[in-house]
Formats: C-alpha cells, structure tokens, sequence
C-alpha cells in the first residue's frame, strides 16, 4: 500500500475522526485533526447562525491554510499523513453556512479570501468517505454526550448530509473509497477494520464501494 496522504471524510457523527486515529496508529503515521472544538466562533455559530457563521468559516480557512505545510513537509520526508478533513471541505460548508444572496454576499468574500490566503495544496492518494444516513449520524451524536446535537440550527445536519452526498457524488480529485458506516464498525470490530485495510490494498479505477456484504 503506498499511500502516503490519506484522508478520512464524511459528515458530522460519521466517525472520521476515530478512524482517521486508528489508521494513524496502525501505520504509525501523522494524525493531522481539524479539532472543531477549538473554533472559537462554532458553538456561537450554532447559537446564532446568521451572524457568526463567516467567521467560523474564516477559522477553519485559517487553520486548513497551516495544515498545507504540515502535510508538505511529511511528504518531503516520504512519511504518512492520516487527515480527517479534506483541505476543500469548504465546498461542503460554505453553501449552507454562508450567505449567498446579492445583497452582502459572504460566499462571495469567502472564496475571495480563500484565493488570497490559501495556498497551493497536495492531492490526496486516496481518500475515504464513511457513507452515513442521517439517522445514523443523529444516534452517534446523541451517544456522544456533549450536547453538540442539541446546538444545531433546525434542518443543519440534514443540508450538511446531503451536502457531503452532494459533493462525494462529483469528486474526482482522488481515488475515493466510499464506505457504508451504517453497516460497518470499523473502531469497535476488528474484522470491519480488516475489511477497510483490504478494501485499500486491493483499490482499482478512481472509485469503490465497501459494504459488509463484501465480507
């Protein structure tokens, strides 16, 4: 397997994040994390949507921005990166958080910025997109117990799904591995783990689809 930058994506409670954490420990590899919880303008985004959400945004640009030389330097050393956000992720959270009316059109001024501040950024070798339903996405949120669910605007996580569906749906930036966290455990069952390294091992063409009855 010669991955070197690899990407865990999918949408809010799909559990990218503990299993970008496994993979980085299995290849004993850099966990580069995007850390919501230190924006310091999410949960007053969440609490007030329509006046701290270009802010919230500008955050997450800021930090994707650091994470590009982060991942530049590991690959100059010919070492791995386990990501659980992609460097374009914005195209997913914009649309739904940002204004795009005539009239003070924040999307607008975020891709502005975007272009001023971003740099150019690596491909991913292959990325990994746990494929969830929403109601999947609502009970391991709830299971989480950090009230998180509760702070969402009405109808958030709902855009936010089909945002990401919308977007895994057209992406071809990188060889895509779209797996169904419905079905799969890939933290608490060995065996679903052992599925997903096979799944990546064996990869051909630019997409493939992993569900348990693949096993």
């Amino acid at each position: 397997m010669n991955y070197r930058y690899i990407v865990v994506e999918g949408s809010i409670g799909s559990g990218k994040s503990e299993l970008s954490r496994r993979l980085a420990q299995y290849f004993d590899a850099l966990h580069l994390t995007e850390s919501p919880e230190r924006n310091p303008f999410l949960e007053q985004f969440y609490l007030n949507a329509a006046h701290h959400g270009l802010a919230t945004e500008l955050y997450f640009l800021m930090r994707r921005a650091e994470a590009v030389e982060m991942i530049n330097t590991e690959e100059e050393k010919n070492e791995r990166i386990i990501a659980d956000f992609l460097l374009e992720k914005d195209q997913i959270f914009v649309p739904v958080v940002l204004k795009g009316s005539d009239q003070g059109n924040e999307q607008t001024l975020f891709w502005q910025m975007k272009r001023k501040i971003m740099p150019e950024y690596p491909v991913p070798d292959l990325v990994i997109y746990l494929q969830t339903s929403d109601e999947s996405a609502q009970k391991r949120l709830q299971k989480r117990h950090d009230g998180m669910l509760n702070l969402f605007p009405a109808g958030y996580l709902g855009q936010i799904q089909d945002e990401y569906r919308r977007f895994f749906h057209l992406y071809q930036n990188s060889p895509l591995l779209i797996a169904n966290a419905d079905e799969m455990d890939f933290i608490n069952n060995d065996d679903h783990f052992e599925m997903l390294l096979r799944a990546m091992s064996n990869m051909q063409g630019s997409r493939h689809y992993l569900n348990l009855s693949e096993g």
